[in-house]
């Protein structure tokens, strides 16, 4: 079953939003308790300023009025002139003293019930100053009736207890007030420190759920994660790495099991086609769709996994082998019944499915997967939609397995540097003689003991599992470095350079060629390219493009094998070939066979009537020479001629260039060399 995609994960958000509430909260809380706590200090010193200023000067208020009255009774008790005139004078310095304090009190802000207090007191201070004056009127009167001064004095003393009362009051207030200001910061200070353990628990418990969800999050994407290391994220099936550690332990319990087991190794035919037509989401919705109804038919204990882009494997079990192929032929049934459908478009796909037995016999999992994997090639290469089961002498994966050893024996040669070029001669056809005029280049391999072998002998494998351009590549730099060498010092022949027809047909690859022979240090005239007859009919388009930017460059052309296959004269006029190769099977038998010699003619006719130059390979002999000669064929290359050599050794019979050659060479406009790598030997 397929894996949807999650939802999008917010969890780095949820972090960072909730980290950033939490940090805020703190801030918040740690700001709130500095504010009040300020504001509960400021409060406290203002109150504390205040109580001791109206505190002092009512004390000192209560105090000159003591005094006051301590001096009026002094003055109602004493007789003596002198001594009641120095008791007036300190009354009149308590009265001043007091009014000034009096006035500072006065200045001071209150509030209501203060204001009160001092309305109170500045009423019992007039009163004080009312009976003070009779006081004085009655000290300072001529009669000086003593009774009458003392009933003044006393009145004044009554008054002054009044006042005095008053003061006290105001102390008392003040102290009042004091406390209500303590407790009022108190509860300020306890509301706010309630307001900051909510904070605190706000913000602890928002932390709480902040990690409660992002441990449930990761707990989620590490299941995830385990899932995904041995699941395939589109499908769901099994990923390979998770296959082969069941496959290896399938492998290891076979033996002891009373169950048959088998691997099915399954691709998906035609499923590029589908890719390439409506996209990747389309492809991604076939294998969606196919799995699911493969699964449907799988019994329990099946093991089924992706082990590639359109590949798939199952580990099988059964009763008996046979239950497993009935498997691997109903999951062919069911694949090639289905039509997929994408935005109105219908494809049919099918699998080739090799089968091979688990029975404990191969405890290698690398050997039983390359047995599968062999059946399941053979059963493509036999034409799709077919199920292989790997059998004892099965011919077809012994060919498979041959083909294999010997790209591995190709890629081993090319790593090791054991390709070796060798030159067949290729000679100009005049009445009484021959001259040598171009050079054939072929390719061997030598195998590690030393033995040459035949381009026929690795060629048509290159070319099925598509190594032939690195073999190409590698031939064309070789030439190159040849020429780059001698032909500034010999007279260098026309080198003919057979091109496989996947590498013309390689874009890059034949970027490659034209970068090469433009960088001027070869003159490309000296080479000719060989495009086989068949190669040009299948790629006509990317053969001329090819010939077209060679041609720009200085370099030749010639059609190979002409006449081994389907010949088609309407290519042999638009590309404009240089040279007509005849085809050696042709040639060979021309002096016996009148089929063969008039086919030759025919074929040497229409390759002058097109403007080429014609050749003939596989001469062996001088009765086909002198065939050739008389039909007037321009060149002949062949055994009887001239046996292949290293082209280490084409130097050695070269005419060594004169300096007036080295100056007529200089003074020659430089043409563009192109090199191609080639392929085949005559």
């Amino acid at each position: 079953m397929s894996i949807q995609n999650s939802n999008k994960d917010h969890t780095k958000l949820l972090i960072g939003a909730g980290f950033l509430l939490v940090f805020s909260l703190m801030i918040l809380a740690t700001w709130l308790s500095m504010t009040t706590l300020q504001g509960v200090n400021v409060g406290m010193s203002n109150v504390i300023l205040d109580t001791e200023q109206k505190t002092s000067r009512a004390y000192h208020m209560r105090n000159v009025i003591r005094m006051r009255s301590a001096a009026v009774r002094s003055l109602v008790q004493t007789d003596d002139t002198v001594e009641r005139q120095r008791i007036f004078d300190k009354l009149i310095q308590h009265t001043d003293s007091y009014q000034t304090t009096r006035k500072e009190l006065t200045e001071l802000s209150a509030n209501a019930r203060e204001q009160a207090i001092l309305k109170e007191i500045n009423e019992a201070d007039a009163r004080v100053a009312n009976a003070y004056e009779r006081a004085n009127s009655e000290i300072h009167s001529n009669e000086q009736n003593l009774a009458a001064q003392k009933s003044v004095l006393n009145e004044v003393q009554l008054h002054e207890l009044v006042l005095l009362n008053h003061l006290n009051d105001l102390v008392q207030l003040e102290k009042v007030l004091a406390e209500e200001a303590l407790e009022n910061n108190q509860t300020t200070y306890q509301r706010t420190q309630r307001l900051m353990i909510y904070l605190v628990s706000a913000a602890f418990a928002l932390s709480m759920i902040i990690s409660g969800t992002v441990i449930a999050r990761v707990a989620r994407a590490n299941k995830r994660i385990a899932h995904l290391a041995n699941h395939d994220d589109l499908t769901g099936l099994h990923n390979r790495r998770s296959f082969e550690q069941h496959l290896q332990y399938t492998i290891d319990n076979a033996g002891r099991s009373d169950d048959a087991h088998g691997l099915l190794y399954i691709d998906l035919d035609r499923f590029k086609i589908v890719n390439d037509t409506c996209g990747h989401h389309a492809g991604d919705q076939l294998l969606i769709q196919l799995t699911q109804m493969m699964q449907k038919r799988l019994r329990r204990g099946d093991l089924f996994a992706r082990v590639g882009g359109d590949e798939f494997a199952i580990i099988a079990q059964g009763r008996s082998f046979p239950d497993i192929q009935s498997l691997a032929e109903d999951l062919r049934v069911i694949v090639s019944e289905f039509t997929f459908m994408y935005e109105e478009q219908s494809f049919k796909v099918s699998l080739s499915v090799g089968v091979t037995p688990i029975d404990g016999q191969i405890q290698n999992m690398e050997r039983v997967l390359a047995d599968v994997d062999s059946a399941c090639y053979v059963a493509k290469q036999s034409g799709r939609n077919r199920v292989h089961v790997t059998q004892d002498d099965d011919a077809e994966m012994v060919k498979y397995r041959s083909n294999l050893a010997g790209i591995q024996a190709i890629r081993k040669a090319l790593a090791d540097d054991r390709l070796s070029l060798f030159y067949q001669p290729v000679f100009e056809i005049e009445e009484r003689s021959m001259k040598m005029a171009h050079c054939e280049i072929l390719l061997r391999i030598r195998s590690e003991n030393g033995e040459l072998y035949s381009p026929a002998r690795f060629i048509p494998i290159a070319e099925k599992y598509n190594i032939m351009t690195e073999i190409d590549q590698w031939v064309f730099t070789q030439v190159i470095d040849w020429l780059a060498e001698h032909q500034d010092r010999h007279v260098i022949p026309r080198l003919l350079v057979n091109l496989s027809g996947l590498s013309f047909t390689d874009d890059d690859f034949s970027s490659f060629i034209v970068e090469r022979l433009s960088r001027g240090d070869i003159d490309p005239s000296h080479i000719a390219f060989e495009v086989s007859e068949s190669a040009t009919v299948r790629n006509f388009e990317k053969v001329r493009v090819f010939i077209e930017r060679i041609r720009a460059l200085g370099c030749e052309l010639a059609l190979d094998d002409f006449g081994a296959g389907f010949s088609s004269f309407t290519y042999l006029k638009e590309l404009s070939f240089d040279y007509l190769k005849i085809d050696g099977s042709l040639v060979r038998n021309i002096a016996d066979d009148t089929v063969d010699r008039d086919m030759v003619a025919a074929i040497n006719q229409i390759g002058h009537t097109v403007g080429a130059r014609t050749i003939a390979e596989f001469v062996e002999d001088d009765a086909a020479l002198q065939c050739l000669r008389e039909m007037k064929v321009d060149f002949a290359q062949g055994y009887g001629l001239r046996m292949p050599t290293p082209l280490t050794q084409l130097a050695d019979e070269l005419e060594v260039r004169s300096d007036e050659d080295v100056d007529i060479a200089d003074k020659t406009p430089a043409t563009s060399l192109p090199a191609i790598p080639f392929r085949k030997a005559s």
